[in-house]
């Protein structure tokens, strides 16, 4: 990519809306700022900006062991670029074949990687791929794909986000099909998998108390919608981790001003501590 349009698209996303601070998208040589970029265009609607480059990443091999304090792992990264990646093909060609092969990578990624991800949903990324079969009018091949699922995760107890999503595809189909009540049923197993708080309970107490059953689908269905806790634990800064952060930094600016050069906050924002 030539320089001079990469620093264009730089420009673009740190003046959009939701900047994103330049020691993080600056460097083109670091693929990392270039998954940023990308994935920033994406939601700024530039197409193919976004697929400019994103393209400069997809043959990336990520350091499987990497796992940062803060900040998204090189894993996270590549599972996110080959989704906005398969997003922007079946935008483009309304065809699945191509856009499941890069979901099928990031769904590996997935699978491979053991620590923790800040904001990838692991199952949405598996279920992306039933998602477009049943678009591409494969519903029964998805349909099984998603039962498969349930029964090899059915050892898995607490949360789960391929149990969660296979039981959500499943609902939408019985939804498809008029059977409210059998849908509503298994949004509500579903939960089961999801990572609780207060807020989720009291919107699924209503949903479940609703009497009509098509109603009732529709408040759980509008349940999935909302991301009422992350799906991993220590995938969120405490205050501790922010003073830790602070002090660091910190320590590193007296460090680079007594030796007399200018300190480096690369990696050390509190940027970093968010997705």
């Amino acid at each position: 990519m030539e320089k001079q349009e990469w620093q264009g698209y730089v420009q673009k996303v740190a003046s959009c809306d939701y900047p994103i601070p330049l020691n993080l998208i600056n460097d083109y040589d670091d693929w990392k700022c270039r998954s940023n970029v990308g994935r920033m265009l994406m939601i700024l609607k530039d197409i193919e900006g976004a697929m400019a480059v994103l393209a400069t990443v997809k043959d990336v091999q990520p350091d499987m062991e990497d796992a940062p304090e803060f900040g998204l792992s090189e894993a996270e990264h590549k599972v996110l670029c080959l989704r906005d990646i398969a997003e922007i093909i079946w935008r483009l060609t309304g065809t699945g074949d191509a856009p499941i092969i890069y979901l099928n990578e990031a769904y590996r990624l997935c699978r491979e990687y053991k620590k923790v991800f800040r904001s990838a949903d692991r199952g949405a990324i598996w279920a992306r791929r039933l998602e477009l079969q049943r678009s591409c009018g494969a519903e029964d091949a998805a349909l099984s794909e998603a039962r498969a699922m349930l029964e090899a995760e059915k050892a898995v107890e607490g949360v789960n986000p391929y149990r969660f999503h296979a039981l959500k595809f499943i609902a939408e189909s019985m939804a498809e099909q008029g059977d409210y009540a059998k849908a509503a049923l298994l949004l509500a197993d579903a939960y089961k998998s999801f990572p609780m708080n207060d807020a989720a309970q009291k919107a699924l107490a209503e949903a479940e108390a609703a009497a009509d059953a098509k109603e009732r689908y529709a408040m759980y269905h509008h349940c999935t919608t909302i991301q009422y806790q992350p799906w991993e634990k220590d995938n969120v800064p405490t205050l501790e981790d922010v003073r830790r952060l602070q002090e660091r930094n910190f320590a590193r600016r007296e460090a680079a001003k007594a030796a007399g050069e200018e300190p480096d906050e690369k990696g050390g924002s509190f940027q970093s501590l968010i997705k």
